[in-house]
């Protein structure tokens, strides 16, 4: 086989087509990108999704990229995308802060009882956050409102969201997976 191909050479090679040099530059990106998958994703099967869809659609469209950097972007943008589509799909049911919710079924019977369960995991979990992190949360995760927009609404900074944002995903992720881990959860 031969020395590796640079980083660089690799995506060009791969932007240009060769069909190895996809395949490497996709092996070689995986671990990048299931790390963002799982910070940003609720669960860890979301982000093994997220990770499959941005990792194909990164083989569709590899000969868009242009150097390093875009790549790097790229990704993170197609992970969030992704983990974000995810999530609402899955979690189509949330608990506003004034009581009022938003309810969606899945298609199948199937899809049906498992948004059933989740939303009735999730609504627990929620109401146990603290309601600064519930709000960021439903805001920007689940009503899709820019950074700025967010801040806005909520009267703080967008530095000060984003830093709220992080604890607040990570205090739901860690509390969601152990309520789902729970034999509690399945009833």
């Amino acid at each position: 086989m031969g020395k590796p191909v640079p980083r660089s050479d690799a995506i060009d090679a791969a932007a240009a087509g060769d069909a190895r040099a996809i395949e490497e530059l996709l092996r070689e990106q995986h671990a990048h990108v299931i790390r963002y998958a799982m910070r940003l994703c609720i669960s860890p099967e979301d982000a093994q999704d997220a990770t499959q869809e941005v990792l194909l659609a990164l083989s569709r469209s590899v000969g868009a990229l242009r150097h390093v950097a875009a790549l790097s972007t790229w990704l993170f943008l197609a992970v969030r995308t992704h983990c974000a589509r995810l999530a609402r799909r899955s979690l189509r049911y949330v608990l506003i802060a004034d009581g009022s919710t938003l309810a969606l079924e899945g298609d199948s019977p199937e899809e049906q009882l498992a948004d059933r369960q989740l939303r009735h995991v999730l609504s627990i979990v929620l109401s146990e956050v603290d309601p600064a992190h519930r709000e960021v949360i439903l805001r920007r995760d689940v009503l899709g409102e820019s950074a700025a927009e967010a801040a806005g609404g909520l009267g703080i900074s967008v530095d000060a969201l984003k830093s709220r944002l992080h604890r607040a995903r990570s205090e739901v992720r860690r509390r969601l997976l152990a309520a789902l881990r729970s034999p509690r959860a399945a009833s």
